[in-house]
This record gives structure tokens, sequence and C-alpha cells, in this order.
């Protein structure tokens, strides 16, 4: 339910992009706007109705956000199609979001490249073989805007309003897409601590932690998983 407060923030980045990078303090959501919008995020504004599969919201200035968790939700249903046509050996990339059914025909796995944030994305800081699962990334390379040398990307933490501080990229490797895109999020925005002991609880889910200064943490079998590029 932070759309409101997301909306401010989605706003100034396309209207930075739309000065062709001449960006400004201006350009950036006020302290006092981003607190008003926050008095539309509460939970309790979201009546659902299971029996007449509706969603109601109470207050016209709240909204939702589906970024976090649409796309991965959305790969899911296509991955149980292509199953139902018969397809047993696929490797999907849905905007970044890896998606694998089976193995290669040789029974191999496929190799994936993480991309590292401390390059903008444009070298990898791990490869990986996967092999009937998703992998997905959220990070600070992908949709951001600088104003007077300061990077403003697109993961809101709802304590502080701003864009979150504790990494700057996190990988999820598990087999449900729309989970692994919804922890992908909500990893980024915890801190390692707290991150790790909820993953630990889920079970089964791999994680690629990169800090801000490029430090890297992952789970155990997320090491399992790291392979050379051929």
């Amino acid at each position: 339910m932070l759309g409101s407060v997301l909306k401010l923030w989605h706003d100034a980045r396309e209207d930075a992009l739309d000065d062709f990078g001449y960006l400004n303090p201006d350009d950036l959501p006020t302290e006092d706007s981003l607190k008003k919008a926050n008095e539309h995020t509460s939970m309790d504004l979201l009546v659902i109705d299971k029996e007449a599969s509706t969603v109601y919201i109470t207050d016209r200035k709240a909204s939702i956000d589906v970024g976090a968790i649409a796309k991965g939700y959305t790969v899911d249903i296509l991955v149980e199609r292509l199953k139902a046509e018969g397809a047993d050996s696929v490797a999907l990339n849905i905007g970044g979001n890896i998606r694998i059914i089976g193995t290669k025909p040789d029974g191999s796995g496929w190799l994936t490249g993480i991309k590292d944030p401390m390059t903008g994305g444009t070298t990898y800081a791990k490869y990986i073989t996967l092999a009937n699962t998703s992998c997905v990334t959220s990070g600070t390379y992908e949709r951001f805007y600088s104003v007077d040398g300061v990077r403003y990307h697109h993961i809101i933490d709802k304590d502080t309003l701003m864009p979150s501080e504790h990494f700057a990229s996190v990988s999820i490797i598990t087999k449900d897409s729309g989970l692994a895109d919804a922890l992908s999020t909500a990893l980024f925005t915890m801190s390692y601590e707290d991150g790790l002991a909820l993953v630990t609880s889920l079970g089964g889910v791999e994680v690629l932690w990169i800090t801000p200064e490029g430090e890297q943490h992952m789970t155990d079998g997320f090491k399992q998983l790291i392979t050379e590029a051929n």
C-alpha cells in the first residue's frame, strides 16, 4: 500500500528523465510531500472480498503498487501454461526475471550471470548454473536518477520514505518466481541479519547480497551454484 509514496518518486524520476539529465534539487520529492503521502498507506485501507473476487480501497488518495511482485507472479502463470503444453526444457528471461523449466536437453543447468551493481550492471558479479528454478535481482542500477551527485533509485524504504541504503543489489533464487520477486524487494530494504533470518525460516531460498561498498554475502546454497563463465 505504499503506492502514494512511490508515485512521488516515480514522477520525480520521470520528470528528471524529461529534463535530459539536467537535474536540480527541485526534482526530489519534499520531506513534507512524502510524509503527507505516507498518511495514505495503511493496509487497513484495503478491503478484500475473496468470495466476490474484489479489492476495494477506502481512501481515494491511497493506491496499490504491485511492482514488487506482479512480474514474478505473471512469470509463474506463463510457466504453468508452458508446462501444460508439454514444455519441459525452457529458459525464460522476462524483463530480468529468470525462470528455468527443467534443464537443458543434455541434462545440464543454464549459465546465468548476476549483474555487478558496482559497474552499473555492465559486468557480472557472479555466474551461476540454474535448473528448474527462478532467479530475480533487485538493484540500484536499473531505475534511478542523480541529483547533486547522489543517486536516487526506485526501491523505497517504508520507514524512511527514501531509497533504501542497505544494499546495491539482492538476488533471490527459489522455485516460485512470484516469491523471488517479492523477496528481492523485501530483503533489499532489510538488514542482512534480518534478511538472513527470514530466508532461513522460509527454506528453499538462496540469496546473494551486495552492499553499496561492493561487499558480498551469500547463503551456503548460493555458493554451491557458482560456476565459471565459458
